[in-house]
């Protein structure tokens, strides 16, 4: 009844003058990242305060969202992106209430007065509503409302394809990160809620409910904002960080599996942790945590509280994957962020390549050659991982009705992408590159807390890369980044001798070195454009690419037609 009495109240709060229409939840809530529009582009976001009930009866939620945001163009309206379905309660700023409109996706704030480049100014929105619940998280995001196995309530968001706006209104572009949080979430009294940055107090309310205060104070993908609710146990620990930093490790796991998440933090967290800060530099946001938080889905990236669903299974290499792969996203995704979804692959090819690096660590090389093998049959080569076009998460990873989109290519062929760029530049200048991509230097190991967040794009990876082989690599990218066929090799006898010859779609210039063992020795064969000539030798005598360092078309991998053709015949994930 106090729920009912709560959410009748917010109804009666709202003064200002509305102008509203029928809305439906549209294709442009549930589909995150599209280009921004003129109004998104004119402010930069500073700070959000949340502060949201969690209706758990009612599957709904309902509170307020402040936004202290930066105009970067003179603006007289303030344009947020928010689920049409939710009812607004009232817009209003300092001096009072604010007029607005809105459609299917919008929230369109009339400023009290316009505001010129620099002026800040701070608007806050109050609403509530049910929100988009998740059909197949992570892939179909929203709310998951479930249970333990205990049969109490356990809550989790996720939303890469949806992205803020499904539950809070907000800027749902990767260019809308801001640079602070604070959120208040009220649950029942028997449930924690676990959310990113750090718990600044935990208040015990008059009803019996309680209400966790989070903050982060370093910028955020607001996609990986995430709120978990259960009857969770907290496991936790330190570790020190290579640049000194003692980061907490915390492990939010639901009762239940108390024994299960002991055996996982103990054996896994600090020693993957190791890993990546060995090989790409210190965790960037290790002043506040290395947090995960168990989940009823699968997983996703979630700064600071990465959510962790894979019911403490080790794969064939040894260790937990969805947990290997979701922290490589602080590196790859979170601190490191592509400036459009059109670059996604920085995120997910990363984040793939570095579970056949640490298989190769734990297994040795016939366990990395045997997962590059896997990933590399799964490679649809149907389209560019890095389209020049700006897509949207959906176009590009999900949904394409068109079919233009790359979908999981940005984690396979993203992988072989990274394994062939290594093999043309050397390990010493990849692994360079590596830490210039996320933290801007070759020794991230001296950079100290807070670590600063970057947007980046496949032309900035191919500046850096160019820069550390000495010479352009835009042929490289041209070929394995911007176009989808894979290049093929041709080999074929002359009388002159052994010739070698790329083939790849629009005949570009494609000077790409390949290993091959003649006679019993391995050689490094040079292009001069797309061809080379080995004299004096026929194929007989040679092994092309003995260990699967360079990515091309081989006969076991089948057209992207033959791909399609058998996609047909199944059932879309979505």
């Amino acid at each position: 009844m106090m729920r009912t009495l709560f959410i009748a109240s917010l109804l009666a709060l709202c003064s200002c003058a509305v102008t509203e229409v029928d809305v439906t939840r549209s294709d442009a809530t549930t589909d995150s990242s599209r280009p921004m529009s003129e109004g998104l582009q004119s402010y930069d976001v500073e700070h959000y305060t949340l502060r949201n009930d969690i209706l758990v009866d009612e599957k709904a939620i309902a509170g307020s969202s402040a936004i202290r945001f930066r105009a970067v163009r003179d603006m007289a309206v303030l344009e947020l992106d928010f689920d049409g379905l939710f009812t607004i309660d009232g817009v209003e700023d300092d001096a009072g209430p604010l007029d607005y409109t809105r459609d299917e996706a919008k929230l369109y704030v009339t400023l009290r007065a316009p505001l010129n480049v620099g002026d800040t100014h701070t608007v806050t929105v109050r609403y509530h509503g049910v929100p988009i619940e998740a059909k197949r998280a992570p892939w179909d995001g929203g709310f998951v409302w479930s249970k333990t196995p205990a049969g109490k309530p356990w809550i989790a968001t996720a939303m890469q394809g949806e992205g803020c706006d499904i539950w809070w209104p907000c800027k749902d572009h990767p260019a809308g990160e801001p640079s602070s949080m604070d959120m208040y979430f009220t649950v029942p009294g028997e449930l924690t809620a676990a959310a990113n940055g750090v718990l600044i107090d935990v208040v015990d309310e008059e009803d019996g409910r309680r209400t966790f205060h989070w903050r982060t104070e370093v910028p955020t993908n607001t996609y990986g904002v995430a709120l978990n609710v259960a009857p969770y146990v907290l496991i936790e620990d330190s570790y020190t960080s290579v640049n000194g930093t003692e980061i907490p490790l915390m492990f939010w796991a639901i009762e239940d599996h108390e024994e299960q998440a002991r055996v996982l933090f103990e054996e896994e967290f600090a020693k993957v942790l190791e890993f990546f800060e060995r090989k790409v530099g210190p965790y960037p946001w290790g002043q506040e945590k290395l947090g995960v938080a168990e989940t009823p889905h699968l997983g996703m990236e979630h700064q600071t509280i990465n959510a962790y669903g894979n019911e403490f299974r080790r794969g064939d290499y040894g260790f937990d994957w969805l947990f290997q792969h979701e922290l490589a996203h602080e590196w790859f995704g979170n601190v490191m962020t592509h400036v459009t979804v059109s670059d996604m692959w920085l995120h997910e090819g990363f984040g793939a390549f570095m579970q056949p690096e640490y298989t190769k660590e734990l297994m040795g090389d016939a366990a990395f050659h045997s997962t590059m093998y896997n990933t590399y049959l799964k490679i649809n080569a149907c389209n560019a991982i890095a389209p020049r076009e700006e897509f949207s998460a959906d176009e590009l990873y999900f949904d394409d009705p068109e079919g233009k989109g790359p979908a999981g290519d940005i984690y396979t062929k993203g992988t072989w992408l990274l394994h062939s760029l290594r093999y043309v530049i050397g390990e010493d200048a990849f692994w360079r590159s590596v830490r210039r991509l996320v933290f801007d230097t070759v020794n991230p190991a001296e950079l100290t807390a807070p670590i600063a967040a970057r947007l980046r794009s496949t032309e900035d990876y191919l500046r850096i890369v160019s820069d550390e082989a000495g010479s352009d690599l835009g042929w490289f990218f041209e070929v394995y980044a911007r176009r989808g066929p894979l290049p093929v090799l041709e080999v074929s006898d002359t009388a002159e001798g052994l010739l070698l010859e790329w083939q790849n779609v629009d005949d570009l210039d494609f000077p790409m070195p390949i290993p091959i063992r003649v006679s019993g020795d391995l050689q490094r064969v040079e292009f001069d454009g797309n061809q080379a000539l080995l004299p004096g030798v026929t194929e007989a005598d040679v092994q092309v690419d003995p260990f699967m360092q360079v990515l091309r078309k081989l006969p076991v991998v089948p057209t992207c037609e033959e791909r399609r053709a058998e996609e047909e015949t199944e059932t879309p994930h979505r």
